[in-house]
């Protein structure tokens, strides 16, 4: 999956933020988060395309792929760091049996309805925490962006909104147009997505930074 989300172009997720002193460490990183993603996109267009397959064997082939590729990123990033990584791991758990189902029953919808369940968790985990007085999403970026304590819920419940239009922008893009359309949308959705949001919401985080010469709120 990546399924995985809150990866955006601030580097705000410490899975992601990259290390200068590990050049390596860092494009395996890349690889072991995106691979699957280029994987599914890769077998799709590929069998739609240059194979001509008729629907919906393109995305039985892509998500075979998408299972395998989850498969050896886990592997590769537990040989390259000595650990399971929390996002491949959680990635791999959500969407391999999705991928399963679609190779075994021959139907794309599964794969499809994976990307509703997991913006639907990943928005639910947010509010859910929220109203838990907890703060997850600082909890999981708080020490890459230093924000004024009364900024963090809201960006929570902006996040938690995105992922739930997210949701809903798939389960009407699936229900309403090809295969084609749909794949396209996912590699978008996924890599794009973020990023786009978390430019619209700069002037906010730029609003709410802590400057070098405040204090945060623990210091």
């Amino acid at each position: 999956m990546t399924d995985e989300p809150l990866k955006t172009a601030l580097k705000a997720d410490p899975e992601l933020a990259l290390k200068p002193s590990e050049p390596k460490q860092n494009w395996v990183k890349i690889g072991v988060d995106y691979g699957p993603l280029i994987a599914f996109g890769g077998a799709f267009f590929a069998s739609k395309f240059l194979f001509k397959l008729p629907d919906p064997d393109p995305l039985i082939w892509a998500s075979g792929s998408l299972a395998v590729a989850s498969v050896i990123a886990l592997i590769v990033g537990f040989v390259a760091e000595k650990r399971l990584a929390w996002i491949p791991l959680a990635a791999a758990a959500i969407g391999i049996p999705f991928a399963v189902l679609t190779v075994v029953f021959h139907d794309g919808v599964f794969i499809k309805i994976k990307m509703t369940i997991v913006n639907v968790l990943i928005a639910g985990v947010l509010l859910g925490g929220l109203a838990l007085k907890k703060q997850p999403l600082k909890a999981l970026v708080g020490e890459a962006l230093k924000l004024k304590e009364p900024a963090w819920p809201k960006l929570t419940i902006y996040y938690a909104l995105f992922y739930l239009a997210m949701a809903g922008v798939n389960e009407y893009i699936w229900r309403t147009q090809t295969d084609s359309v749909w794949a396209t949308w996912k590699l978008f959705s996924l890599v794009g997505g973020p990023i786009l949001f978390s430019l619209a919401l700069f002037p906010f985080l730029m609003k709410n930074m802590i400057q070098p010469e405040e204090k945060g709120p623990d210091a």
